[in-house]
């Protein structure tokens, strides 16, 4: 006769629908982590209107910024034959590892047909910003269906929620046992607002420690030879001029080759003399190449929480909105001087980065997070 009980069913939803190296390893973290607190896990299978394919494809037609019809008719023909192929690779190194219910295409098929759990979890990621969600999206705020509420790690990337949204915001805010984001300014925001048990935690993938991310890279089918070059990593389409600059000047003065890596393809790479440009690459090789980096080059929020875990000399080019992500993380290791924004930096004129005060800390906040969690999910987080 078999005593144990059945494990608790929890089911995440986050960000899952774009080509996104980030995404994807902050959710696989997630899973893996509360797998490991010993509950079942699986991912509501979300997909925001927004990054359905076709409006990809006439956000590109229409979004005058890219530049003339022609150019514009190229990026949404790539979106067509190209975009839904990528994203499906990606989405891969997830959903071989767990599983995922059926595809909910907006919030009215979710409140109607919910799954089951005994808990559901929204986060990590920007799940909450208005701006990429195309305004308040209730699912992210886990309006459906009855089980625990919890957010982890939830981001909004933005400093205050709009006003017209902030009313219907608070109001599902309300309905969770157990809040937490991810940014220190986020949490004094929540606070203000009326959550004052909100609690600042990690985001998912720094949960996971550096050697089990090694592990996953190491199966990464590429010929490299560690410490020889420097990495950039950037998901900036418009400010690739200033960054592969500022990389070539770092990889001239330390005598190391240039590398690029892009989950779609590196804008510009090839005018700035990349001796390797990884283009539509997969997520084990996003893992291996910032392990086997010299220097790392970021304008992303994960590739700046990857290059810490690594213990990695880089420098962070802020992205042109959304900066409160990066701010709060480099703030809490203590390394805002590695943020670079609109002047070129001297790699000479670097401070260094004390490592072992970094790791310090990470093994603090890691325990930190972990014991909010668990919690969380047990339901031992008064209300």
């Amino acid at each position: 006769m078999n005593n144990h009980s059945p494990r608790k069913k929890v089911g995440i939803i986050t960000i899952l629908d774009v080509a996104n190296f980030g995404s994807m390893l902050q959710a696989y973290a997630l899973a893996l982590t509360i797998e490991q607190l010993g509950f079942e896990v699986f991912f509501i299978n979300y997909w925001r209107k927004a990054y359905r394919t076709s409006q990809k494809v006439r956000t590109f037609l229409t979004d005058r910024s890219l530049g003339n019809l022609i150019r514009r008719t190229v990026y949404a023909t790539s979106a067509l034959l190209v975009y839904a192929t990528l994203r499906r690779r990606l989405r891969r190194f997830v959903t071989h590892r767990f599983h995922f219910t059926r595809p909910y295409h907006d919030i009215k098929a979710l409140r109607q047909s919910p799954p089951r759990a005994d808990c559901y979890v929204s986060g990590s990621d920007q799940v909450w910003n208005s701006v990429h969600n195309g305004g308040y999206d209730p699912a992210f705020f886990l309006d459906f269906g009855h089980a625990r509420r919890i957010a982890y790690a939830a981001s909004s990337g933005i400093e205050a929620f709009p006003e017209n949204e902030l009313p219907s915001i608070i109001q599902r805010l309300k309905t969770f046992q157990a809040l937490s984001v991810r940014e220190s300014q986020t949490t004094s925001y929540f606070h203000q607002i009326g959550f004052p048990k909100c609690e600042h935690v990690l985001d998912p993938s720094l949960l996971v420690h550096a050697d089990n991310w090694r592990k996953i890279g190491r199966k990464a089918k590429i010929d490299i030879e560690d410490g020889t070059y420097l990495l950039v990593y950037s998901v900036e389409r418009f400010n690739n001029d200033f960054i592969f600059e500022q990389a070539r000047r770092i990889a001239h003065a330390h005598q190391l080759k240039m590398y690029v890596v892009c989950s779609t393809y590196p804008v510009k790479a090839k005018d700035y003399g990349f001796d390797r440009i990884f283009a539509m690459a997969d997520v084990t090789t996003f893992l291996r190449l910032i392990d086997g980096a010299a220097f790392v080059v970021a304008s992303s929020f994960h590739g700046t929480a990857f290059a810490l875990n690594f213990n990695k000399d880089f420098i962070t080019i802020t992205p042109d909105r959304f900066n409160i992500r990066m701010e709060s993380l480099v703030q809490l290791f203590d390394v805002a001087h590695r943020i670079v924004t609109q002047d070129f930096v001297n790699p000479d004129m670097l401070p260094s980065i004390d490592y072992a005060g970094v790791n310090s800390k990470l093994a603090n906040e890691r325990k930190k997070s972990l014991t909010f969690l668990q919690k969380a999910l047990q339901g031992n987080i008064p209300s």
